[in-house]
């Protein structure tokens, strides 16, 4: 397996062996960087531990003659994907290990009948903020029983899009229902001679 790397939330003790008063516990923030005492803000996010150490001890030599510093990895943030559009309920869902987008949605209820499972969105992290996108199509998987190639990592974002029809449904509601006060529905006792 890759060796793990650092997401946030995570929680890091950063111990200098011969300078415990720099011994410090560390969260991974929102942006990815952690507070070091004496030395600054670090960029943690996305690191291996040694490579956090390897930074930690660069940026310590302003200071310290020949540090040495280890990481130790205490506790892992809780990694989330985050499922939206024509699902029941729009959510993040906790990532298990392989997850696929199916089994995302399963956990936010399934699909809307206005969903339109031939044109599902999934963006993958690709490091530095970025997101790499792919359009699934989950009604193969959903009908067919095609097995699924796409596994979702922390912060992933599955997306299912209203079907055309969803769309116009939305138009009709904003502009002819919202415009006109009181439209005539069938059976509502109205007649042309009225």
């Amino acid at each position: 397996a890759p060796p793990y790397r650092l997401q946030l939330g995570d929680e890091i003790d950063v111990k200098f062996p011969f300078q415990s008063s720099m011994d410090h516990h560390a969260v991974i923030r929102p942006d990815g960087m952690i507070s070091t005492p004496g030395i600054g803000e670090v960029s943690a996010a996305g690191m291996t531990t040694p490579e956090l150490e390897k930074v930690i001890i660069d940026k310590s030599k302003a200071r310290l003659r020949d540090p040495e510093v280890t990481v130790i990895l205490t506790k892992i943030g809780e990694q989330r994907v985050y499922v939206t559009g024509e699902v029941e309920k729009a959510n993040f869902v906790p990532l298990r290990p392989g997850m696929t987008p199916l089994q995302a949605v399963a956990q936010c209820g399934g699909f809307r009948n206005s969903a339109k499972l031939e044109s599902v969105l999934v963006f993958l992290p690709a490091g530095g903020g970025r997101f790499q996108a792919a359009r699934v199509d989950m009604r193969q998987v959903v009908q067919d029983g095609v097995p699924e190639r796409i596994r979702l990592a922390a912060n992933s974002v599955v997306y299912v899009p209203k079907t055309w029809i969803a769309e116009a449904d939305v138009v009709i509601d904003q502009w002819v229902r919202g415009l006109i006060p009181a439209l005539p529905r069938v059976g509502a006792g109205y007649s042309l001679s009225q």
